[in-house]
């Protein structure tokens, strides 16, 4: 059977916060049965998530305290697109903010949907070389250790289930892909 779009019938918001926006849709299935759906509202912003690669060929991972699953994690520098923003330009900004690094060359690699179930937000993935030492504004809800590790370390990581972050695991695997570095 192939796979048909549902239809909206109507929208109503459930919550909005500066953090989180939820609606719930009364859509209309293709056997024209209508259900009730719960979603994040539309997106307005996307974000980013860079793969910092220095002249070693080291990549920049980051451990950062992730409050919902209480657990210290490994991630890529990253963060919100902000309205109106380049992408290119958000993925350089944030990797300052979160490393004192920026990218002298950037090229966008795709991107991907952070929670296709639920979200039509879209993650940017990209590649940044040519590094320098920037100062940068820390955000204050943000305590991050960097650590530059090999392919052959990421992969060791990725093996022993040390890495579980699906935004790291889905950015490396292109960037993998695309390099032919399986």
């Amino acid at each position: 059977m192939q796979p048909k779009k549902w239809k909206i019938i109507s929208r109503k918001k459930i919550l909005e916060n500066q953090h989180l926006n939820l609606v719930e849709d009364l859509v209309e299935l293709p056997d024209g049965t209508r259900v009730p759906y719960l979603r994040e509202s539309p997106a307005t912003r996307h974000s980013v998530t860079i793969i910092a690669l220095n002249t070693k060929n080291q990549i920049l991972l980051q451990k950062e305290y992730s409050y919902p699953p209480n657990e210290i994690m490994w991630q890529l520098p990253g963060g919100t697109v902000d309205n109106g923003e380049d992408v290119l330009y958000a993925a350089n900004r944030e990797l300052s903010e979160e490393s004192g690094v920026i990218a002298r060359k950037i090229r966008m690699l795709g991107y991907y949907y952070t929670n296709n179930r639920r979200s039509d937000q879209k993650q940017y993935v990209l590649l940044g070389t040519d590094l320098l030492m920037h100062k940068n504004s820390r955000d204050p809800e943000e305590f991050i250790d960097n650590a530059w590790v090999t392919i052959t370390e990421l992969k060791e990581k990725i093996c022993k289930g040390e890495i579980h972050n699906i935004n790291l695991l889905a950015a490396i695997n292109m960037w993998l892909i695309e390099t032919k570095n399986l």
